[in-house]
């Protein structure tokens, strides 16, 4: 009879673990989605800083234009009045600055949003995870002592 409940603890305790790496791998997985629209924000954030700068102190400076794999090349800012600016799919605009400025701050909009979702799904799965680990603490403990 003992040999039944310990049997029955035992898987228990199996699918308990199996559950647990799961959740810790949604965590993982979730945090690196947090981190790639972290960095996304502060990438359209910069951009936003740069075309405000550009706008009022731009025309006729020089600045350096990244060419590709760390390479820069002089050039001199003529006018500041559109922004090429890609919208997926490898197609891009020409939109003024205002209106590009209103797009990339929708943009983060959208992203802040995404990462708020986000940061509740990781809440949840800790959430899981902090009810789960104490269970599995429990029955490895009895188990050893078995």
């Amino acid at each position: 009879m003992a040999s039944q409940v310990q049997v029955k603890d035992h898987e228990r305790l199996q699918k308990l673990q199996d559950e647990l790496r799961s959740l810790i791998s949604q965590a993982d997985y979730l945090r690196s989605q947090i981190d790639a629209v972290n960095s996304t924000i502060q990438d359209l954030a910069t951009v936003i800083e740069v075309l405000d700068y550009l706008k009022k102190h731009g025309e006729g400076k020089t600045v350096l234009v990244p060419i590709g794999a760390g390479n820069f090349i002089r050039a001199k800012v003529e006018k500041v009045e559109t922004v090429v600016m890609g919208v997926g799919g490898r197609l891009s605009i020409e939109a003024s600055v205002e209106d590009a400025r209103k797009m990339l701050d929708e943009r983060i909009s959208i992203l802040e949003d995404l990462r708020l979702d986000l940061l509740r799904k990781l809440e949840e799965v800790n959430r899981k995870i902090n009810e789960i680990l104490p269970q599995v603490e429990a029955l490895a403990r009895q188990e050893q002592k078995s």
